[in-house]
């Protein structure tokens, strides 16, 4: 049975796939249903989906779709390079009561990250790059990320378009090991030998696009594959040497 902690994280991963589309010229609310999907790396643990309800608001300068908050603090206008305050979810969670396999593991909260988002379009495709820091104190950690997104098919008329794209990740140690380590006491718990993960980069691809109906609806989808680190894919509790996330999802604009 999925957690309202499962269902925000799914969620998270539904606000990458709304950048897609063109920006507003002003200030505009969506509102839709998705259906997300998402393929856990760990022990005993496999593919869960979810169908949600989701919202979000596009304005000038403020920018929120579900449990993501942006500010542009430069950039205001469409297509300017823009450095953005951000608040978001982090896309790591372990429930480890859902696994048989995991007895005597501590279950690995989501936390909520904040930092500086800086996004660069370009004629080629778009760059951002992203680093927040854990504000919650479950970890005390930091998540960096690289992207390029670009443009693979489109209709000349902007009705749909094909995108893919590559992403490198880096976490820090603490954040690194909070979700991919076992402690001391959980050694003595469970049958996982003691394990420290240190920072780690790992890469990615993407694959998504959106389709306009007409002026109000529209058909969004997204998936991403992530490659985890040595060190993440060496831990005693994670199962899969990658992670796999997407969802397809219709909206209304308002």
């Amino acid at each position: 049975m999925m957690s309202v902690k499962h269902d925000l994280k799914l969620a998270c991963m539904f606000t990458v796939g709304l950048t897609l589309a063109v920006a507003p010229a002003s200030a505009q609310w969506s509102a839709g249903v998705a259906a997300i999907g998402s393929a856990t790396p760990y022990e005993g643990l496999s593919t869960e989906s979810i169908v949600i309800p989701i919202v979000a608001y596009e304005g000038e300068r403020l920018i929120w779709r579900g449990p993501s908050l942006r500010y542009k603090l430069t950039g205001v206008k469409r297509g300017e390079p823009s450095l953005q305050i951000s608040v978001e979810l982090a896309p790591n969670e372990l429930e480890a009561d859902q696994s048989a396999e995991l007895v005597g593991i501590e279950e690995r909260d989501i936390s909520f990250l904040a930092g500086l988002r800086y996004v660069h379009p370009s004629k080629i495709g778009e760059f951002s790059a992203v680093f927040q820091t854990d504000i919650t104190g479950k970890h005390n950690g930091q998540r960096g990320a690289l992207n390029f997104q670009r443009p693979l098919l489109r209709d000349k008329q902007g009705a749909w378009v094909l995108t893919g794209g590559i992403q490198v990740e880096y976490l820090s140690d603490n954040y690194a090991d909070y979700y991919f380590g076992v402690s001391a006491v959980e050694e003595a718990a469970s049958s996982f030998s003691q394990y420290r993960v240190d920072d780690v980069w790992q890469g990615g691809i993407t694959l998504g696009g959106f389709y306009r109906f007409n002026d109000k609806w529209q058909l969004t989808a997204q998936t991403r594959l992530i490659s985890l680190a040595n060190e993440v894919k060496d831990s005693p509790i994670v199962a899969d040497s990658a992670t796999f996330d997407g969802f397809i999802g219709v909206t209304y604009q308002f």
